[in-house]
């Protein structure tokens, strides 16, 4: 089950809400393992508790897994006291990053019975078949139980060491008419679909969690079952378009120019976006990936300052050089170009801020978006956060990026700035890049369907109501 988030109607609007890749694989794994699984994607189709739980328990289900986002916990947890006061004999099973980082947090909060750390494919195979054969679960490796009022904590399971040898995702168990990309991404307006070609991240910047439980250790599946599952999804289901949900899809440019020729041979036609690093940007990479069907592609920059990015702040080991130069090359090539900003990293001052500014109406990019730091579990700033008693790992729900226009009382304050200083700066800092007379313009030119229109509409709605 996928929790509903609470956002407002622009926020909604201009939310990115894609399948639901982790609960696909989990479901095809069980497939696999010779088990039925059905998704619950509340977050994509919201419904009532009542409505939720009565789609749950239609299932009669013998398991039941819900996914934890900071976002979505107590939306989690209440569905979870629901099902268990309903069919208290079901077995339910938290998984994703919060119950992965803070199983004992995560299980203190509700009646599940366990929680499955990390990679859950082959955990929860393994968690179903006991459940059947009514096996000792303490053999199950990578679970934290509920022992009466106790927990304890399985053996770790050591990583997946072949993810070409999982299932692709169950597709069939989505609504696809459910899901969208947010308009500062979407190119045709018709279907679309996530695609994963490798897992972890091979670096460690301070404010993320791509790294938890991967160690910084990248595992990539082979570029020719990528465009084949690309292919089948595309042919089968109507989709138009994808998203790469890779951490950083160019941080291996060889592999990456190797898909994109695939893609360009064997799935021409079709657009997709993907992320991008700057120090991983050329002439020949960009090249590969417009003459692919990529049509955008996003850049984290996360601060102007060169100071910020690389001692202080972010630990991102990223050169402004490069970042102008990776730009340079998008915009050569025809890909429109997303970049977003952190504001309150730690060290962060007005000065630097101010320089974050300066930096993305230099950069100039299609669309930029500042958000405040929000401190996410798994992440070294999380750590810090937590060991210098701003966070209460208990209370804590994070949130999402957008919220911090409704909420600013979540914002944890990492730096010198306040909360209130540094959400007044983000609202300024999007009005001011959004409002300039010849992006409009641009913007406007660029229009080539009511949809777009519908979409510049929501975006002002978000940027400019307060």
């Amino acid at each position: 089950m996928h929790p509903p988030q609470r956002l407002g109607r622009a926020q909604r609007g201009l939310e990115n809400v894609m399948p639901p890749l982790n609960l696909m694989y989990l479901a095809s794994s069980l497939q696999k393992a010779g088990h039925q699984a059905a998704i619950l994607d509340l977050y994509a189709e919201p419904r009532s508790g009542a409505a939720a739980l009565e789609a749950m328990l239609a299932f009669k289900p013998d398991l039941a897994g819900f996914a934890t986002y900071p976002g979505g916990l107590d939306e989690a947890y209440a569905l979870v006291k629901d099902l268990k006061a309903a069919a208290p004999r079901v077995f339910v099973a938290l998984g994703g990053l919060y119950a992965s980082y803070l199983p004992e947090t995560a299980l203190s909060q509700c009646p599940a019975d366990a929680a499955v750390l990390g990679e859950g494919e082959a955990a929860l195979a393994e968690l179903a078949g006991a459940l059947e054969k009514k096996e000792e679960l303490s053999g199950v490796a990578g679970l934290c139980l509920r022992k009466g009022s106790e927990t304890v904590r399985t053996t770790p399971r050591e990583f997946l060491p072949d993810i070409d040898a999982l299932p692709w995702p169950a597709y069939e168990l989505i609504n696809f008419d459910a899901y969208r990309l947010p308009p500062t991404r979407s190119v045709t307006g018709g279907r679309v679909a996530s695609v994963l070609s490798a897992r972890g991240c091979n670096f460690n910047c301070s404010f993320c969690s791509h790294h938890y439980g991967y160690f910084c250790r990248v595992r990539s599946r082979k570029p020719e079952d990528v465009v084949a599952e690309m292919r089948h999804v595309s042919e089968k289901y109507g989709v138009k378009e994808f998203r790469f949900e890779d951490c950083t899809f160019t941080a291996e440019p060889e592999r990456t120019k190797k898909i994109c020729a695939l893609l360009q041979e064997r799935l021409p036609g079709i657009a997709w976006n993907c992320d991008v690093r700057a120090d991983t940007a050329s002439d020949a990479l960009f090249a590969a990936l417009r003459a692919a069907g990529c049509r955008r592609v996003f850049l984290g920059v996360e601060t102007g300052s060169q100071k910020m990015l690389g001692e202080l702040g972010a630990n991102k080991d990223i050169r402004l050089d490069q970042v102008r130069n990776a730009v340079k090359l998008a915009k050569k090539h025809g890909l429109r170009l997303n970049c977003s900003f952190v504001l309150g990293l730690p060290g962060e001052t007005r000065e630097t801020a101010l320089e974050s500014l300066a930096f993305a109406l230099e950069l100039d990019p299609d669309y930029a978006m500042f958000s405040v730091l929000m401190p996410v579990v798994g992440s070294r700033i999380f750590d810090q956060a937590v060991k210098e008693g701003k966070i209460d790992p208990v209370t804590y729900r994070g949130g999402h990026y957008l919220s911090t226009y409704s909420d600013p009382k979540g914002v944890v304050e990492m730096s010198g700035l306040g909360a209130a200083e540094l959400v007044e700066l983000m609202r300024s800092f999007n009005k001011k890049f959004y409002s300039r007379p010849a992006y409009l313009l641009r913007r406007l030119a660029g229009v080539r369907s009511l949809a777009e229109i519908k979409n510049l509409g929501w975006g002002a709605l978000h940027i400019f109501a307060k």
